[in-house]
């Protein structure tokens, strides 16, 4: 595969426990902001909660995580067919966030950065940072 897996909690151990399985709770969508953006998980939870709390979706929510990413100047890509997340075609000096069936990821230059190594699953869309 082109690109590597690395684990990466997002800076959630700072925070909470992560030392079970049971520990990791469905927080995808704040772990890979907080890599992709490189803000503290903490205050990225808080964001996530602030926006969906004003637009009336849920913190995970797309609306609410496009809100957060478009904030912080993302682009938002038509998705290139064919490829899963270990060899989709991505330039090594960019930072993508990927949304793939059920869950949301960074891809930070051509690295997977997750908890699980997720790079068999197809994206939906992807966001990039210029």
């Amino acid at each position: 595969m082109k690109n590597d897996y690395i684990y990466d909690d997002g800076g959630r151990n700072k925070h909470f426990q992560m030392k079970f399985k049971k520990d990791r709770v469905g927080d995808c969508v704040v772990r890979a902001l907080a890599i992709a953006t490189g803000e503290d998980y903490q205050d990225v939870r808080k964001e996530l909660w602030d926006t969906s709390f004003e637009n009336g979706d849920m913190p995970n929510g797309q609306k609410t995580y496009e809100e957060f990413l478009q904030k912080r100047g993302f682009v938002k890509e038509k998705k290139i067919k064919g490829f899963n997340l270990g060899n989709y075609p991505v330039s090594n000096k960019d930072i993508y966030v990927v949304s793939l069936a059920g869950h949301i990821v960074c891809l930070d230059q051509g690295l997977v950065r997750d908890l699980w190594d997720c790079r068999t699953k197809y994206p939906y869309c992807t966001w990039r940072k210029p």
